[in-house]
């Protein structure tokens, strides 16, 4: 990967954890097991909500909900403390995160954009699921080792999707981080 997106996405990823310090300190209060579930939540809540928008042909309503998933992404990784910028790559040239998201949305143009995303987001989201709910069982595996591959996949679908819709997903990201965080400084 190109050092210019490596030095966007570690940023964003800074970010978020920023972002979690000063509105989510709940979240990060809990174990990693149970933080992972609650992301695991979010990715179910947001299969619901892009259903929802489907139903209603509404892309805005769709580029909103995935650029929270890929919030919810940034978090689960932070709390794997992976680096998707270590894991995700291409060898096209992206300078940001709008241009890597045009690459990557390349593999799936001719797929209907709404299918795309709540297929990946109940077949990952599922796989997601089921590592925790084997981590209940006391299962044979290695939860964060599955964890820390899926999770990557689900970010890499999420921005395949974005980069076919309307861009300037860092300042909305930024936005969206003030949104929650002037809740929180009352």
């Amino acid at each position: 990967m190109n050092r210019a997106f490596e030095q966007t996405l570690q940023a964003l990823q800074r970010l978020q954890s920023e972002h979690d310090n000063i509105a989510h300190k709940d979240i990060l209060s809990f174990d990693l097991y149970k933080r992972l579930k609650h992301m695991v939540l979010h990715f179910y809540k947001y299969a619901g909500k892009i259903q929802e928008a489907s139903d209603a042909n509404d892309k805005a309503a769709l580029r909103k909900i995935l650029i929270d998933a890929l919030i919810i992404c940034f978090a689960s990784a932070n709390a794997l403390k992976l680096s998707l910028s270590s894991v995700i790559s291409t060898d096209e040239n992206a300078t940001n995160l709008d241009e890597l998201c045009r690459v990557l949305a390349r593999d799936n143009l001719n797929q209907d954009i709404f299918m795309s995303s709540i297929r990946d987001f109940l077949l990952i989201g599922g796989r997601m699921a089921k590592v925790m709910e084997s981590s209940d069982h006391m299962e044979d595996g290695n939860p964060r080792s599955e964890m820390r591959m899926l999770v990557p996949k689900l970010t890499v679908s999420v921005m395949s999707n974005l980069g076919r819709l309307d861009g300037g997903l860092e300042a909305y990201i930024k936005s969206r981080f003030s949104e929650i965080e002037e809740q929180w400084t009352i």
